[in-house]
């Protein structure tokens, strides 16, 4: 709950911090916020010129110590301000309406300022408006009188419950109308107001009156009646004071509490008419005797203070009747016995004070319930073993400075915590001297004639024991003996016991006098701990651990900064390749638009053609395709050459030119084909691996169209064309999706192998190309060949040499992937032929005119299956036609596949 409150003052004053930094505080001043109230501390500035706070909510301001001569009738419209301090400044005069407006005001202090009559400050009638003024301090003026039958020197106030008039040079009190108009007074301050006269004082609302030091003589019977409600009277100080002496009647005060008579130098005193007296001070005075009836009537007292007096002899039953009395204090007396029983009956005694006297020996003392004895300075040399048995709940025993040389060995205390034996002599201690002490916990051996170490299992029996002190004793540093390393290990080893480390000092030999045991032995015990074999082992394996963890260290630190350093290299050379590479694209595309620049130039009559490459990439047409001519004509063009291919053998003519077209157009693609070499050893910049090739017709060579090179032609857009990522990841044929269909796999016919230089790609693909009885369901095979014709044509011959066997011929269309043969029939590239077609083949050919029929039939043929889709393929019947025809005997030529449509 506490933590939960000072946590909740804590925000409280830090908010208030913040919110004082937003607040208007002058700067001579000081503004600071206690809990929620703001505090303005403008004391000690040497203001002559009150400061203004505009709309500050200031609660105590304090303005004393300056050069003010006024009172500040401005801080009237402050409705927050509780406190004004004007101490110690100049002000002379209150006029009657300068309190007006501080209908909040609590607390006024006008204490030494220059004030020098009552009607100088409007007594009677200033205060009236303060309606809830409860402290007034008039201290340290010259107000002369208190009172007097003057009506305008009377304070006039309702609220007024405490009034400070002490040291105001008031040497008169005129009692019967000095209180009258404060009804609600209840602390009344008249002391240091020496040669004073005092009558009488009525009033029934004052409870603590203050006359000390006011050189009182006499204090009757009638003084305290007046004050019926009187609960705490300081009489201190009057040194001419006669309180209840023999010759005078007896004080009588029902209701009085506290009261204090130190130093009047009394000698004697009667108390026997205050029954309800609970602290009672007679410090300082001339009591020698305390008798059985001296606090016979003060039966209630709880604190009694009997110090500084001259008490020799106390009775052994003189507080026996005081039993609430919780404090005792018989300090600075001449006491040289103490009974037994002198406290016996007083059953809440809780301290006991009996320093500074003149006992010689401590005898058994009996209390059940003291727990605190200072007997400190009363020159005991001699303690009886018996002295603590009877102390059941004894806690602390202050025995310092006495002439104590040893303690019994059979002193015992169960709840003895506290020990202090500094400043005797004692110079050896026992093993039993503190086993009697099992809860001894602060020690205090300080300023003894100790020299030799302790060893430390007279301590075995203090197990709670935490603090000691041993400085200022003469002990002799033998740094070498075992027993003194043991002792100070004990005292130093965690929690450290010793609590006077630095007053711990060496008295002999003559070398170390006057220094500390840790410098005056730290030399010897660290050779001694070298010398040591045990501690050599442990202090090698120290170092060696230590050795490894810098070890260690070091190398983590070398590999870090080594590894900083490539990462350091690798970013340099990163940048480095970075920097490179972006000069390499800068060239290039200086290049590539050098290049671009010289290829975007108009050339004359460029074909339109593809070239073998693109005719491989190029994806499978819509209608089959027997030359190039079909792909570059139109519509209008292919109609009319339908229709012509359709006319009667006379009306040729047109056919005719077609078709010499036509040829050109296939001898045109075997110079194509013928060109690859070139093109496979000619160097291409970069970027140019995937460009277009296009023809030159000037110098009959191809290059690279880098604009176009990732888009097709304007004229392939209409066209079903696959994929650029189909045709880039093309491997084989098996995985065309046309593989599923089975091709037709024929042998080339002999005839058409002599003239294989001179016919297409189309020729040689084409299976309408076969004999016309290798298809019996042609129309052209059931129409009767016309007559052969007189005229002559002579064919050009290629004669073929005869190859060993074994010896295949070259491929017809050379494999332009380079790809390794295999035993697929439609992968591989190659097949074989009987050897007897080629031996078939007379060296010369001449054509009659029905061979000349034959073929111009043939021709029409094709031009009228334009239209439909070819195979790519001889057919089989054919094929088995010419292996039924050869014999058995022929030897077997490789020759070049035909290829198939899909390529196209």
């Amino acid at each position: 709950m506490s933590r939960k409150r000072s946590f909740f003052l804590l925000l409280i004053a830090l908010l208030g911090a913040e919110y004082s930094s937003a607040v208007e505080c002058p700067a001579s001043c000081k503004c600071t916020w206690v809990v929620d109230s703001l505090y303005a501390d403008c004391s000690r500035r040497g203001l002559s010129i009150y400061p203004s706070f505009g709309t500050a909510p200031v609660e105590h301001l304090d303005l004393s110590g300056n050069k003010f001569t006024e009172f500040p009738r401005q801080y009237a419209d402050m409705t927050s301000l509780l406190y004004l301090d004007l101490s110690d400044n100049f002000i002379d005069t209150l006029s009657e309406d300068s309190l007006i407006g501080f209908s909040l005001l609590r607390t006024l202090l006008l204490a030494n300022n220059t004030i020098n009559s009552w009607t100088a400050i409007s007594a009677n009638e200033a205060f009236k408006y303060a309606t809830n003024l409860k402290r007034l301090s008039l201290r340290g003026n010259r107000l002369g009188s208190f009172g007097g039958p003057d009506y305008s020197q009377q304070i006039n106030s309702l609220s007024l419950t405490e009034l400070d008039i002490s040291a105001a040079y008031i040497s008169l009190v005129d009692g019967d109308i000095a209180v009258n108009q404060l009804p609600n007074l209840e602390r009344l301050s008249l002391a240091n107001n020496q040669r004073m006269q005092l009558s009488r004082l009525p009033s029934r609302s004052i409870r603590m009156l203050d006359l000390s030091n006011c050189s009182l003589q006499g204090l009757g019977a009638a003084f305290l009646e007046a004050l019926p409600n009187l609960e705490a009277l300081n009489l201190s100080r009057n040194t001419a004071l006669q309180f209840g002496a023999s010759d005078i009647a007896p004080i009588v005060a029902k209701e009085l509490r506290i009261l204090d008579l130190s130093y009047c130098n009394l000698d004697e005193i009667d108390l026997s008419g205050l029954p309800v007296l609970s602290e009672l001070r007679l410090r300082g005075n001339l009591l020698r005797a305390i008798g059985v009836n001296t606090f016979a009537n003060n039966t209630i007292l709880e604190v009694l203070d009997l110090s500084e007096n001259l008490l020799r002899s106390i009775e052994n039953e003189a507080f026996g009747t005081l039993k609430r009395l919780k404090q005792l204090n018989l300090a600075f007396n001449e006491i040289a016995y103490l009974n037994r029983n002198l406290i016996r009956g007083n059953d809440v005694l809780t301290e006991l004070n009996l320093s500074r006297n003149i006992i010689k020996k401590l005898t058994r003392i009996v209390s059940n319930s003291v727990r605190h004895i200072n007997m400190s300075w009363c020159e005991i040399s001699e303690i009886e073993s018996t002295a603590f048995s009877s102390l059941s709940v004894i806690q602390k025993v202050d025995l310092s400075n006495n002439f104590i040389a040893e303690l019994p060995n059979q002193m015992h205390s169960e709840t003895l915590w506290y020990l202090n034996l500094a400043n005797c002599r004692i110079s050896t201690i026992r093993n039993s001297t503190f086993s009697g002490f099992p809860e001894l916990a602060d020690l205090h051996l300080n300023g003894n004639r100790l020299t030799n170490p302790i060893p430390p299992s007279f301590f075995r029996a203090n197990k709670f024991l935490d603090q000691i002190r041993l400085g200022d004793n003469p002990w002799i540093c033998e740094c070498q003996d075992p027993l003194f390393v043991e002792f100070y290990d004990f005292l130093t080893a965690k929690p450290t016991k010793l609590k006077d480390r630095y007053h711990l000092r060496c008295g002999s030999p003559p070398g170390y006098e006057g220094k500390q045991w840790d410098y005056a032995c730290l030399t010897e015990w660290t050779v001694s701990a070298r010398s040591s074999k045990g501690e050599k082992v442990w202090s090698t394996v120290m170092l060696s651990i230590l050795g490894l963890g810098i070890a260690a260290l070091c190398y983590g630190c070398c590999q870090r900064l080594v590894r900083k350093r490539k990462e350091h290299n690798n970013r340099r050379e990163y940048e480095e390749n970075n920097d490179e590479l972006r000069r390499i694209r800068d060239l290039n595309d200086r290049m590539m638009r050098e290049e671009s620049s010289a290829t975007l130039q108009p050339t004359p009559e460029v074909s339109l053609l593809p070239s073998y490459e693109d005719a491989l990439l190029m994806p499978k047409m819509e209608r089959p395709v027997k030359s190039m001519l079909d792909l570059s004509i139109t519509d209008r063009a292919r109609k009319y050459l339908r229709r012509s291919q359709t006319q009667q053998d006379g009306e040729q003519s047109a056919g005719e030119e077609e078709l010499q077209l036509d040829n050109r157009q296939r001898f045109r693609s075997v110079e194509m084909l013928s060109n690859r070499d070139k093109e496979r050893t000619a160097q291409y910049g970069p970027y140019r691996r995937t460009g277009r090739m296009e023809y030159n017709n000037q110098s009959g060579s191809r290059r690279f169209s880098i604009e176009d090179s990732r888009f097709p032609a304007a004229h392939f857009k209409t066209q079903n064309m696959q994929s650029a990522e189909q045709i880039g990841n093309f491997q084989s044929y098996e995985n065309s999706p046309y593989t599923k269909r089975k091709p037709k796999i024929a042998e080339i016919p002999p005839f058409k192998r002599v003239n294989m230089m001179a016919d297409s790609v189309e020729f040689l693909t084409d299976p309408e190309y076969e004999d016309l009885g290798s298809k019996p369901g042609s129309p052209f095979a059931k129409r009767k060949p016309k007559s052969p014709m007189n005229m002559q044509v002579s064919a050009q011959v290629y004669t073929m040499q005869q190859h060993p066997r074994g010896v295949p011929l070259a491929p017809a269309i050379e494999d332009y992937f380079k790809k390794a043969p295999s035993s697929s029939t439609i992968a591989s590239d190659f097949q074989e032929v009987n050897e007897p077609d080629l031996a078939s083949l007379p060296e010369s050919v001449s054509t009659s005119g029905a061979e000349h029929d034959v073929e111009q039939g043939k021709r029409k043929k094709r031009k009228n299956s334009a239209s439909r889709r070819v195979s790519g393929n001889f057919s089989a019947a054919a094929a088995a036609a010419d292996e039924s025809s050869s014999s058995e005997g022929e030897r077997l030529v490789q020759v070049h596949k035909p290829m198939r449509e899909t390529l196209f």
